[in-house]
């Protein structure tokens, strides 16, 4: 079935293909003709996406192959279509990048064990959705912690009135390498929409208080200090505070990971 439908698709691209360099000037009657032809035309390169995506799915059969290999052969049942579906759908759509390929794969894993499919939630796939590689690789970390450490930076003036200036700085990026620098604040923003994440209530902190030096002596924070000069026009006397806090993950984030995000 895999090679009639790679034929096909190929057979409709090479009529697409001579359809495209015939002339474009025809008689009145046969310009309904044109319709169909220029349609075929602007799907054609779609095929390569079709093929990609049956490469794709073969790759997934790999994949899933390796994650339940240790798992008794009676125990491994077929998914629930609305949970198999979406994810074989998305995965495909992301084969180059390993987080989420991986996080899609042991989602249908699970789906597929019959000791594990009861732990799997049909938001989940959604969830995987809407993350970043770098947010994926962030929550991976956080299921070794119990908690990541934050600072905030504000300009206050003496009577504590102030703008905030940094929220939610950690050097979480540059321990699991994310491509972008210094956006965990927007990241712990989405993981926290998406109920993975929950920041800390009020003026709690940590009560390892080393494990935020390296946050605040990071040149990044060291650098925002500078700009006490520019919100000098906005507050009297500015003064430089830091701001301690801390993330964690959710009930629902560790249901989520333990599904997604095995060991």
């Amino acid at each position: 079935m895999e090679e009639l439908t790679k034929d096909v698709v190929k057979e409709v691209a090479k009529d697409a293909y001579e359809d495209m360099g015939r002339p474009i000037a025809k008689p009145t009657g046969e310009l309904v003709g044109l319709v169909p032809r220029a349609i075929k035309a602007a799907l054609a390169p779609l095929e390569k996406w079709i093929l990609a995506r049956e490469f794709n799915v073969a790759e997934t059969r790999k994949l899933l192959e390796e994650k339940l290999k240790d798992i008794p052969p009676e125990n491994i049942t077929s998914p629930e279509p609305y949970v198999a579906v979406p994810a074989l759908q998305y995965i495909s759509y992301c084969m180059d990048n390993h987080e989420l390929r991986n996080m899609y794969a042991s989602l249908l894993a699970a789906s597929m064990n019959e000791r594990a499919k009861n732990g799997v939630h049909p938001s989940f796939v959604e969830v995987i959705k809407q993350l970043s590689p770098d947010e994926a690789k962030i929550l991976s970390y956080m299921t070794k912690c119990k908690a990541l450490p934050t600072i905030s930076v504000r300009f206050e003036n003496e009577k504590g009135e102030g703008i905030p200036f940094i929220n939610d700085f950690s050097n979480v990026d540059e321990i699991v390498g994310c491509e972008r620098k210094h956006e965990t604040g927007k990241y712990f923003d989405n993981l926290e929409r998406l109920g993975l994440i929950k920041r800390a209530p009020s003026y709690s902190v940590l009560t390892t208080e080393s494990r935020y030096q390296p946050l605040i002596e990071d040149e990044f924070i060291k650098s925002a200090e500078a700009a006490k000069e520019i919100v000098s026009h906005i507050i009297e006397n500015p003064k430089f505070k830091i701001v301690k806090s801390y993330v964690s993950i959710s009930d629902y984030g560790r249901a989520f990971c333990i599904v997604c995000l095995p060991n």
